[in-house]
């Protein structure tokens, strides 16, 4: 993969209906959850059981996997293969609550000695709490760390480049100190000499807010760095191509979202079951962000903001640009789901598909330096080795050829499915847990 220096593209940033309410409540819990299992965990409970909010579900099938929780309390009442919010299908642990709606659970409990726990007790704390990267990947943060023995800088990203998505920027503002105390403890495992805050440039607010906790805690390591707000400016890629040239071995890349959750899994002893993301777009009658238990069905975190106002063309996962559009609002919030948008049809403007005509805009808007044309022709007739040989497991996934193209082809669409198919044929036998259904 190559990767240039790439500007991006200047979007309308539509935040600020989500952004008038900052107070990030809880929900009541809904009467069910269905939590989606990696295919590198293996349930560990049975139909019947009772569970608790936060009780361990699943178990890692290996060293670089990570435990599952239950996100609320109630009964098993299915262990099934169910459609996910991806488009695929994933093992599923469903709980049912039992007796009337409560207020979710939290966790108050200091753990003892934390700021003085060792590399190898937090990484073991990191893989039994669940805690994966709040972003598209989902990757287990302990085996993300040990991929690498050290990374000199740590970046911490608080940029949401795709419109709507407030879930990162309303997080930090509430919980300033927790997320730099996560990316403390983040420095500790990672072995890095620095941490750098990354913001876009529009949210001075949130810029100055870091400044200011930053000097009172006399913390000369952190820095707090800005980039363009356009898109895709703010992807993991683009900020290790901004100050390392893409490098990744000169640093490593965390959501603040993901330095909060480390944070209450090591301070509070908290499983990672739950998170915070944007319910908006311009059907929506109440858009915010808010808590949400991971497992929750699109359908009930949509009423969790008073519903919609009128019926929305496309509900997607995610933002317009590199978002996932849903077809059955039964799927449920995973780990990296950071936005549900419901979008009217003067919004979506789709257009009928049309040839692609060779003019190379795809190529040219592509911040990596690939061929989305010949990628999605191969992957269209099903030639998946072909579209791996154009390097379609470097692409980032932004979105951008989708959205320059003139014969409005759904590029990404065929992008992510050459890249399951690949992902599907290099999976080893025992970590596809769908034969557990059978």
């Amino acid at each position: 993969m190559s990767t240039r220096n790439f500007v991006g593209i200047r979007l309308e940033r539509k935040k600020e209906a989500s952004l008038l309410n900052w107070n990030l409540k809880r929900p009541y819990t809904p009467e069910r959850v269905r939590i989606s299992l990696p295919a590198t965990a293996y349930p560990c409970v049975h139909v019947g059981n009772n569970v608790q909010t936060g009780q361990k579900i699943a178990d890692p099938v290996g060293p670089g996997c990570a435990t599952v929780h239950s996100s609320m309390e109630g009964v098993i009442e299915k262990i099934a293969i169910f459609p996910d919010a991806t488009g695929g299908e994933s093992m599923t642990v469903e709980v049912r609550r039992q007796g009337d709606p409560k207020a979710p659970a939290t966790f108050e409990n200091v753990r003892k000695n934390w700021e003085i726990l060792k590399e190898e007790e937090l990484l073991d704390i990191f893989q039994n709490s669940g805690i994966v990267t709040t972003d598209a990947l989902m990757q287990p943060v302990h085996a993300k760390i040990k991929k690498n023995e050290q990374h000199p800088t740590l970046i911490i990203n608080g940029c949401e480049p795709e419109p709507y998505v407030t879930c990162e920027q309303v997080l930090a503002m509430a919980h300033p100190l927790e997320i730099l105390k996560g990316a403390e403890i983040l420095k500790k495992t990672t072995r890095a000499n620095q941490i750098l805050f990354v913001f876009e440039d529009c949210n001075l607010e949130l810029v100055e807010l870091f400044k200011s906790k930053i000097y009172f805690l006399k913390w000369e390591h952190v820095k707090v760095r800005t980039v363009p707000a356009v898109y895709p400016q703010g992807h993991e890629t683009t900020l290790l191509q901004r100050w390392f040239s893409g490098k990744e071995d000169q640093a490593i890349v965390f959501p603040a979202s993901t330095a909060f959750a480390v944070y209450e899994a090591v301070v509070h002893q908290k499983p990672f079951y739950e998170r915070v993301l944007t319910v908006g777009g311009e059907c929506v009658i109440e858009p915010r962000s808010l808590w949400l238990p991971l497992g929750i069905s699109f359908r009930d975190a949509i009423h969790t903001c008073k519903g919609v106002m009128r019926e929305p063309q496309k509900v997607i996962m995610g933002g317009p640009m590199a978002g996932t559009a849903q077809e059955n609002l039964e799927v449920s919030v995973m780990a990296g789901t950071n936005a549900i948008l419901a979008l009217p049809k003067e919004v979506i403007r789709d257009k009928a598909e049309e040839p692609c005509i060779r003019c190379g805009a795809c190529v040219d808007m592509c911040p990596v330096s690939l061929s989305p044309a010949m990628i999605t022709l191969a992957a269209e007739h099903g030639e998946f080795e072909l579209a791996e040989k154009w390097d379609v497991s470097a692409c980032i996934e932004c979105g951008n050829c989708s959205y320059v193209c003139p014969s409005k082809r759904p590029m990404l669409k065929w992008i992510r499915k050459a890249q399951a198919e690949m992902a599907q044929t290099a999976l080893p036998k025992s970590q596809k847990n769908h034969e557990y259904a059978s």
